[in-house]
């Protein structure tokens, strides 16, 4: 009906099976679990690099291999970014201080699936207007998550995410 109608639609190849959805989630348990790990170690003092070393560790030992190293010639297994860096931040020996808020952005491939989830944390305290940008991201992708339905429009959901930010 929606092509009837002119819309563009998704070709059924890129359509996933019951399989493959189960693929994508034992994939995310490694990708979810690995962001725990981190939550659980993160602090002042700890370089990104040791993060990369912690997620290529964690991720290799629950069986799954991460995705970005390699990638396209990419040296580690994860993408982090500190304060005013937006995204793809490369692992360093920069060390995280009191008051940084730093994006962990990682990817876990098992069995051929592919599963892709980021975290902010926030090293001890930090300033309103951090914790204000920490709070409204995690709020305005929930919004967005929430907006997701089969067939609906990408734009539902960055409506979704505009009104919360808003």
């Amino acid at each position: 009906r929606l092509a009837t109608e002119g819309e563009e639609v998704m070709p059924r190849g890129l359509l996933k099976t019951p399989a493959d959805i189960e693929g994508i989630k034992r994939s995310a348990a490694i990708n979810i679990g690995v962001l725990d790990y981190v939550a659980e170690n993160i602090r002042a003092g700890v370089t990104t690099a040791q993060i990369d070393q912690w997620i290529h560790d964690y991720t290799v030992e629950h069986g799954g291999i991460p995705a970005d190293l390699d990638y396209e010639g990419y040296p580690n297994s994860v993408c982090t970014s500190i304060n005013d860096v937006v995204c793809h931040g490369i692992p360093s020996d920069d060390v995280l201080r009191e008051g940084d808020i730093v994006n962990i952005d990682c990817s876990t491939i098992l069995d051929g699936y592919f599963s892709d989830s980021s975290r902010m944390f926030c090293i001890g305290e930090v300033s309103d207007e951090r914790r204000r940008l920490v709070d409204v991201t995690r709020e305005s992708v929930q919004a967005g998550l929430a907006a997701v339905k089969p067939w609906a429009h990408l734009g539902d959901m960055s409506h979704a995410v505009q009104e919360c930010v808003e």
